[in-house]
């Protein structure tokens, strides 16, 4: 009986036509040159190291990219005695891609709700996690923007 389950549930687990959404994207045939930054340091270098991962110098794809970021921490909560309890972490990343044919810009928003840890030095090690996060997400998105402008 154990093994009729197992060869059941096997079979439905392998036709749930389950597809990775990154699987087609050809991420490496890019060559990314980002030209300039503006805005946040910290962003634009996390995103940089995250684009240079990316970049193939022989590819025929070729991006120029500038950069403006702005990173914003706003409380959205206090406690009783005016201290902040919560935050929302936002940051917004707009793109000029410029190529050979055409120049477009793209803006990407990332947004997070955290709670204010009294340990400040855990509360800036999470909120250095949390960029680092948005810098991941940021370029798998203009990974994908950029696979469809070919």
């Amino acid at each position: 009986m154990k093994n009729k389950l197992f060869i059941i549930l096997l079979l439905f687990l392998t036709n749930c036509g389950y597809s990775a959404i990154y699987k087609n994207t050809k991420s490496n045939d890019l060559m990314i040159n980002i030209i300039g930054m503006q805005g946040d340091a910290e962003i634009n270098n996390l995103i940089n190291d995250e684009l240079k991962l990316n970049s193939n110098k022989e590819s025929n794809n070729k991006f120029d990219l500038n950069i403006n970021t702005i990173f914003e921490k706003k409380i959205i909560s206090k406690n009783t005695s005016g201290a902040a309890k919560s935050f929302q972490l936002t940051t917004k990343v707009e793109f000029t891609i410029i190529t050979k044919d055409k120049k477009e810009k793209i803006l990407f928003v990332e947004k997070f709700n955290i709670e204010n840890d009294p340990d400040s030095f855990e509360q800036r090690r999470y909120e250095n996690t949390i960029k680092r996060n948005f810098a991941n997400s940021i370029r798998e998105k203009l990974i994908l923007k950029l696979s469809s402008f070919k």
